[in-house]
């Protein structure tokens, strides 16, 4: 499989599933995409969330019915707790041509990965489905590592853009920005604001 950050805002998700499972699906992308849940029940947090809940029983529904819900969809996620019900939609999916993420049964073409985020990064950890304890147990370690780093990321967006007006050679604006991010005086200096550290960085750096 290949990482890729995909840009899925004002898309369709379709989920299939609105248990405990379906609902975290549900969250994971919410708020980005046009989220639409299938299920005959669904869970209390769905009340809290910004989806389209349909009201469906997928095991008594037609082929034909179903594949009205997956067609032109960005991405579908079988989350039902029943293993056929759940191939059944891979199987459908396969054959619209409709990118897929099976939570129980035969593996699907997409996973979703831990993740943790910021403002201005985004970082995805999967073990193949292997082991998505193991995923959240990796972002539990890393995430209270990163503490600060939005404001890094502003940083070296405003002295990557100030460097090319100063500084002609990419290499050299390169070894810069590589400096400062190892600076601890400087990442000191990101603790009262970017702009104070901005400005130590360039009065050390590019006097």
């Amino acid at each position: 499989m290949i990482p890729l950050v995909h840009d899925l805002r004002g898309r369709r998700v379709v989920i299939a599933g609105g248990g405990a499972v379906g609902a975290r699906k549900a969250a994971y992308f919410e708020g980005e995409c046009d989220v639409v849940v299938l299920s005959r029940s669904f869970h209390p947090s769905f009340s809290g969330m910004d989806v389209e809940c349909v009201k469906v029983d997928i095991s008594a529904t037609p082929d034909a019915q179903i594949r009205s819900y997956l067609r032109g969809s960005a991405l579908v996620i079988a989350a039902t707790p029943d293993e056929e019900v759940n191939n059944r939609i891979v199987e459908l999916c396969r054959e619209e041509g409709v990118s897929i993420n099976n939570a129980q049964g035969v593996s699907g073409d997409v996973l979703l990965p831990a993740m943790i985020r910021g403002d201005g990064y985004c970082i995805a950890i999967t073990t193949m489905g292997k082991s998505p304890a193991m995923s959240r147990f990796i972002r539990e370690k890393i995430e209270p590592e990163l503490d600060g780093i939005d404001d890094m990321i502003t940083l070296q967006q405003n002295l990557r853009a100030e460097l090319k007006k100063r500084i002609p050679a990419q290499e050299q604006r390169a070894g810069i920005l590589a400096a400062v991010l190892n600076d601890p005086e400087i990442r000191a200096a990101l603790e009262q604001g970017v702009v104070p550290a901005e400005e130590l960085a360039l009065r050390k750096y590019c006097p």
